[in-house]
């Protein structure tokens, strides 16, 4: 068969309702796909009209796909160079495809073609497709409609490629776009000026009768879609294609500035015939909204990318002017209600709303328009400030801007108390979330408060006036009681946004108490109440007056407030028990009541987002009261099982109930040694390298594993069954293996011989791996000996000698200080391990010594004891000196040739009379500092330990005489005279004299 019908058998086999069959075909393409021409066969498919559509729209869909995955010459199976040839010649003659989808998947085919060609393979790319645009633009033999066919899908592809071009960020690709926006400009701004008197010819035709007529709207909706394609194009290269103001190209600054006027008439047109006309088609409504927002898009980037020039272009003014009026011309509609008698309580283009407000809000408050650190101005800044100051943000546009926002735009709407009903968890989740440039309200909230905080001097005190009113004052007018209620609510909003603003000129406290929580429509009085408090806690509220928040929060918490209300409340009481200036006693009365609004509003909500606030609202109330929770931790710990049913498959919200349960743990201390079976398959399933969910929940899942231990005073089984799983952690990530190692070290601490007892040797053949491991830090390398060191201390040699031997860590340690190829920083390590098993494990360690060829052990011995002078901590030169105490008790040759070395080494330590307790301590340095009421049990264990310390305990004097002894014993006197005349005389005096 033809390999050509076997493509378009399986395109056709792809286009097939049957699951089964579209799999089969899938599998297909990918086999044909690594073959030569099958992308040029896609394209001859696609370019043959004869073909059905829907094969012909696969192909073009198959050939896009496979440009994204083989066009790259570093592609798996790239397309070959002469099947690129077969294509990229072609691409440019198929613009009059009129199929919409089939013209849409072609367009990006060409895009994405040129997205990797341009500009090193095919340097004439823009210029090619400028000709194309030139040519359908002036050819008089193409009738309208193919014409219009033709010009959307060529500036489609323009778009398509300078929108690709303007987001990247190399050298030579923003050369090039710099280099064809003069080009651009050339061709498209006369199109797009041209559709423009086109537009308004076919508008004076129609003036009087344009929404019923059904032939303006199909006259004037292809001229729209150019005109569309033309503002894609030409508003990126005017922020992305122009760097500096001398290099504006011609026909870019007449574009920008008659683009003002242009926006200003089709909103116009959008406005009317949104209100006059019910018989408006939705494509045309589509095409003429995109084009007014295009356009505020075209400012808001250029403004971001190019603050100063914005804001000194001749027009700035004239276009924040008219957004200013668009503004307070919806401003009614922003308070209106759905009974309101004209029906329309919807502004007619919020976007456009958003977009004016974010425009003020840069000038209001903008890096490029402020003094620098030394309150210098330059000659720009200077400039900036001239034109904001003198005739954008002159003090009457101030003060009418900030009560316009007051009263009209930053009170809740209408639409929020909707939204309450229907879907309160989203809404307070939306609330919370950074995309305030998507709502109005919100938008005009950072708005708002930019302005009072850069105009604080002017603005403050009138605003203290006007929020310091009490209701009753505030009502006695004539307005209606929705007027009255919205501009309380402005009112009290701008008293929460304008907190740090308002420090030195309102009480809150006076008045809070002044302002009842009354009675309003959906509870927004009740609502706004709670928020305020979050607001100002944080900013000033005394402590004398903490509890009549607490209480008055608590009430607004209650089970019959609205959902709202009560989540508010609680992240208001958060906000309070999260400040500084926290008092846990003053707070412990409120304790009770507070985790039974928590308990009934996670009985309510619905949300992972919202379960997680308030489980971590929870966990703070954990953390700060300490021992208080005691009292109320069975009734939290009967809360978790539910919690972690419900959040199965969402794993940040595990995480904030493991947290919950650390902190607990950590507040009930030794009490939580009963929570063992409970905590322990929360914490296997957190840390079972097998499990998926760890990825997400291991660090976590170890963090409540160690705290568990620490606190722990016993081990119960279901603990000693998770030690199958540390090995396995010990190799899984540094950034987790410094809590694994506590981990270790907590378990040995609590039960040495029955960790030991199954675990062992996987536990230090696991350390092995890891202190030999040399692509390791240092530090790594010190944590993994400091858990083996202890390992030593607390293990009898009867139940760890064995894995000690087994491991082959000793011979390890031997090894890095026999080759001494590390660093001194990093053999200290080794160094001090063989000692502490010197020390520890003497026989284990002289059987080891004794077993080595002298050369090999007096090689050993003299760089262990040059290690001597890299080690600074007072405990380990004692703990060197014991082990080449215990090392001398042998008869190798080769450690015996060490003794000069060590004896100036056993001088120092004998004369040196401080207690080394004071230079070291091992109780762990990670634990709260805020849990001083509750004693962690495995810092007594680690201060047992410590006291238990040869290197404090052992009397080096006595020490050193036995092993001088044995030494004589094992050897005999003549040989042992013999090995000591080798000692400077004047050390081995000084010796004898300190050891008498």
């Amino acid at each position: 068969m033809d390999d050509r019908l076997v493509v378009i058998r399986v395109l056709e086999t792809a286009v097939s309702q049957d699951p089964a069959q579209v799999a089969q075909a899938e599998e297909s393409m990918k086999i044909l796909a690594t073959k030569p021409n099958f992308h040029a066969m896609l394209f001859d498919i696609f370019a043959d009209r004869a073909v059905p559509t829907q094969i012909r729209w696969m192909a073009t869909i198959t050939l896009k796909n496979g440009i994204d995955k083989y066009w790259k010459r570093s592609a798996l199976h790239p397309i070959k160079l002469p099947e690129k040839e077969l294509i990229r010649p072609r691409l440019l003659t198929m613009l009059d495809e009129d199929t919409p989808l089939v013209a849409l998947q072609y367009c990006l085919v060409v895009a994405k073609i040129a997205r990797w060609e341009f500009p090193r393979v095919w340097p004439s790319f823009a210029e090619d497709l400028l000709a194309q645009i030139q040519a359908i633009a002036t050819d008089p033999s193409l009738s309208a409609a193919r014409r219009g066919i033709m010009e959307n899908n060529v500036l489609y592809i323009m778009h398509l490629f300078v929108k690709s071009l303007s987001s990247r960020t190399l050298v030579l690709e923003r050369q090039s776009l710099r280099q064809i926006t003069p080009l651009v400009f050339a061709v498209l701004a006369p199109i797009y000026a041209e559709r423009i008197a086109q537009f308004h010819e076919v508008m004076l035709r129609n003036q009087n009768h344009i929404s019923d007529i059904a032939t303006f709207f199909a006259e004037s909706l292809p001229l729209l879609k150019t005109i569309r394609y033309c503002i894609k194009t030409l508003r990126r290269l005017w922020v992305f294609g122009i760097e500096k103001a001398e290099s504006i190209p011609a026909g870019a600054q007449e574009f920008y500035e008659a683009s003002i006027g242009h926006q200003a008439a089709f909103y116009d047109l959008f406005q009317k015939l949104t209100l006059e006309s019910s018989s408006i088609p939705d494509d045309y409504q589509v095409v003429l909204r995109k084009i007014v927002l295009l356009y505020g898009k075209m400012y808001i980037d250029f403004q971001k990318y190019h603050a100063v020039r914005f804001i000194t272009m001749p027009c700035a003014k004239q276009m924040l002017q008219w957004y200013w009026l668009q503004i307070a011309a919806e401003a009614p509609r922003m308070v209106a209600t759905p009974e309101d008698s004209d029906g329309a309580c919807e502004p007619i283009m919020e976007p456009l709303l958003i977009q004016g407000l974010e425009l003020y809000k840069n000038v209001v408050k903008n890096f490029f328009y402020t003094a620098d650190d030394n309150n210098q101005l330059d000659d720009e800044v200077k400039r900036c400030r001239q034109v904001i100051d003198g005739e954008i943000l002159t003090p009457d546009v101030i003060a009418k801007m900030a009560e316009l926002l007051m009263f009209y735009y930053i009170p809740l709407k209408p639409k929020d108390l909707e939204r309450w009903q229907d879907d309160p968890e989203g809404w307070m989740t939306d609330e919370e979330s950074d995309f305030w440039n998507f709502d109005v309200r919100r938008c005009a909230e950072h708005l708002f408060t930019d302005l009072v905080s850069q105009e604080r001097d002017r603005l403050a005190p009138e605003l203290a006036k006007l929020v310091m009113q009490t209701d009753e004052g505030a009502t006695n007018d004539s307005r209606s009681p929705i007027e009255q209620h919205f501009r309380r609510e402005g009112r009290y909003a701008a008293l929460g946004l304008c907190a740090n603003d308002l420090y030195d000129h309102v009480d809150f406290c006076k008045w809070l108490g002044q302002h009842r929580v009354e009675e309003s429509p959906m509870g927004v009085a009740k609502w706004r109440m709670a928020w305020l408090v979050g607001k100002w806690v944080v900013v000033k509220f005394p402590a004398d007056q903490r509890p009549h928040a607490y209480t008055l929060l608590l009430e607004l918490a209650q089970s019959d407030e609205l959902l709202v209300v009560r989540i508010e409340a609680l992240s208001s009481l958060m906000r309070c028990i999260d400040d500084w200036d926290f008092d846990p006693e003053q707070f412990a009365p409120f304790l009770k009541p507070a985790f039974e609004c928590i308990t009934n509003v996670l009985a309510k909500v619905d949300m992972p987002e919202t379960r997680m606030r308030v489980v971590n609202f929870l966990s703070s109330i954990v953390q700060r009261m300490q021992r208080e929770i005691v009292p109320y931790a069975e009734s939290i710990i009967s809360l978790i099982p539910p919690l972690w049913q419900s959040a199965a498959g969402e794993n940040m919200y595990q995480t904030t109930i493991l947290v919950l349960i650390t902190k607990v743990i950590e507040a009930l201390g030794a009490q939580s040694t009963s929570l063992q079976s409970f905590v322990a398959p929360l914490v296997r399933h957190s840390t079972d390298l097998t499990d998926p969910a760890h990825v997400y929940l291991i660090e976590d899942g170890i963090e409540l594993w160690l705290i568990l231990i620490r606190n722990a005073t016993a081990l119960d089984s279901s603990l000693m069954e998770l030690l199958q799983l540390l090995p396995g952690l010990l190799q899984y990530s540094t950034e987790t293996l410094r809590k694994v190692l506590k981990v270790v070290e907590g378990y040995v601490l609590i039960d040495a011989p029955g960790v030991f007892h199954n675990n062992g040797l996987a536990i230090v053949e696991a350390l092995h791996a890891l202190v030999s491991d040399t692509n390791l830090t240092v530090r790594a390398t010190a944590a993994g000996y400091n858990t083996l060191n202890m390992i030593v201390q607390c293990v009898p040699f009867e139940a760890g000698g064995k894995a000690i031997i087994d491991s082959n860590v000793l011979w390890t340690a031997f090894t890095f200080i026999v080759e001494k190829k590390e660093a001194e920083l990093a053999l200290v390590h080794h160094a001090g391990f063989l000692s502490r098993i010197a020390v520890h494990y003497p026989q284990l360690f002289r059987e080891f010594v004794l077993a080595q060829e002298a050369t090999l052990a007096g090689t050993f011995a003299k760089n262990w004891v040059d290690l001597f002078d890299d080690v600074g901590n007072v405990a380990q030169r004692r703990l060197f000196a014991l082990g080449f105490a215990v090392a001398i008790a042998t008869t190798n040759d080769g450690i015996l040739e060490a003794l000069p070395l060590m004896v100036p080494v056993w001088n120092e330590i004998m004369s040196d009379t401080g207690s080394s307790l004071v230079y070291f301590s091992d109780v762990d340095d990670d634990l709260p500092d805020d849990y001083g009421e509750v004693v962690v049990a495995e810092n007594k264990r680690r201060q047992l330990l410590l006291n238990a310390d040869p290197a404090h305990k052992f009397d080096i004097k006595h020490v050193l005489a036995d092993s001088m002894n044995e030494c004589e014993r094992l050897n005999g006197a003549d040989r042992f005279h013999a090995i000591v005349a080798r000692v400077d005389a004047a050390d081995f005096e000084d010796f004898k004299n300190q050891l008498s």
